[in-house]
């Protein structure tokens, strides 16, 4: 009897059950509508805060309300604003308050001097903030100094710019330039020291100011536009006379004035820069606002991503600290030990780097920008030292 092989049938492997192959697959949607979502949502917000950075306004706040007002004092919630010494003001829609030392504080409240009343009646209950600009109005209304109101060319059209004329015969012009958003009253607070020293001074407007040409998208390019009218503002100078010019920036005035000395043709026209409270590194300035809203790491790097896709600004083009070795200009750098909008650390590594007696570097106690504030004397000899002696 003939036989034949029977070959074993081959195992079968069993599917996994059905529910555990659902269960696969609801894992899977799951984990990748959890990446859109926070893809989505990491954008979103980096959108929203980028356009923080970018957004043009020039809308006041008036956080504090007047607690009391006395025979020749106010009563204001104490905070470390108000209890500061120096010299401010307090503002509030349709009035101005210049305020005096600190005559008695608690726990609560802090009673100042009151120096002057300019403009409205401070009454209690008004809702108020306190400005470190301290002046308002135009140099003559404000400080009682002469000067006409004039125009410069720009890329944008015609700027707006005030001129105060100097007392010498010195034509080394001072080209003033306000921080964002802000306006040329912050630049009152250096004119009586400019005057003093006879120079004449332009505090110029740029693009997106109030009265001033609006950029093409009317968005704040964090000085990598703007920069440009400080460089007609120059131009300006020069065919009006002046023989040299003294750029004066205040926070992000501070990175367009050492962007335009940098990309000037010629360099040696600037006889000297002041820096008050200057960006010097946008990166390490829009991480330390990032972190002051309690946003994640990464939502700031993704808001500093979309920023410059949204603008076209290289942030790092704007680390000063990589330009500082090759700083042929003296300068005058002031700080703030409390400046709670910009990051400090590169304006100190910037003057650290520096060739030797190129940087002079004042620190102050105060926040943003009130190194004049808390102590004006200071500030101005500083200034009147530091312009004394750069070459005519």
């Amino acid at each position: 009897m003939s036989s034949e092989a029977v070959s074993a049938p081959e195992p079968t492997v069993a599917p996994p059950p059905p529910r555990r192959r659902r269960r696969g697959r609801v894992l899977l949607i799951a984990l990748l509508a959890v990446v859109v979502v926070l893809g989505l949502g990491t954008g979103g917000v980096g959108w929203y805060f980028s356009g923080v950075a970018t957004e043009v306004s020039h809308e006041w706040e008036y956080p504090l309300t007047v607690l009391d007002v006395g025979d020749g004092t106010v009563t204001l919630p104490r905070d470390e604003a108000t209890v500061r010494p120096g010299t401010w003001a307090l503002a509030w829609k349709g009035g101005r308050a210049l305020l005096g030392p600190v005559v008695k504080q608690d726990e609560r409240s802090v009673v100042r001097n009151v120096a002057e009343v300019p403009q409205g009646t401070l009454t209690k209950g008004l809702a108020v903030h306190l400005d470190h600009w301290v002046y308002a109005g135009d140099p003559r209304r404000a400080l009682g100094l002469e000067f006409r109101d004039v125009t410069y060319p720009t890329q944008v059209g015609a700027m707006p710019a005030w001129f105060l004329p100097g007392t010498t015969n010195r034509t080394t012009w001072v080209i003033a330039v306000h921080g964002r958003n802000a306006d040329r009253a912050e630049t009152f607070r250096a004119m009586p020291a400019v005057h003093r020293l006879g120079l004449p001074m332009l505090s110029i407007a740029y693009r997106n100011d109030v009265g001033a040409p609006r950029s093409p998208d009317h968005r704040n390019h964090l000085g990598d536009t703007e920069w440009r009218d400080v460089a007609s503002a120059v131009a300006y100078a020069r065919s009006q006379g002046a023989t040299g010019v003294v750029l004066y920036g205040w926070s992000m005035g501070g990175a367009m004035v050492m962007t335009a000395l940098r990309h000037s043709d010629d360099p040696g026209f600037v006889r000297g820069v002041v820096l008050d409270s200057p960006v010097m590194d946008w990166n390490a300035t829009l991480d330390k606002q990032g972190a002051a809203r309690n946003l994640p790491g990464f939502v700031t790097a993704a808001a500093k991503r979309i920023l410059q896709w949204r603008t076209g600004i290289d942030l790092e083009d704007y680390d000063q600290r990589r330009y500082a070795p090759d700083l042929k200009t003296p300068t005058l750098l002031f700080t703030t030990d409390a400046d709670a909008t910009v990051d400090n650390a590169p304006s100190l590594a910037f003057a650290e780097r520096a060739p030797r007696g190129m940087v002079t570097h004042v620190r102050a106690q105060g926040d943003h920008t009130e190194a004049w504030n808390v102590d004006p004397a200071a500030y101005e000899r500083a200034l009147h030292a530091f312009v004394t002696g750069l070459k005519p």
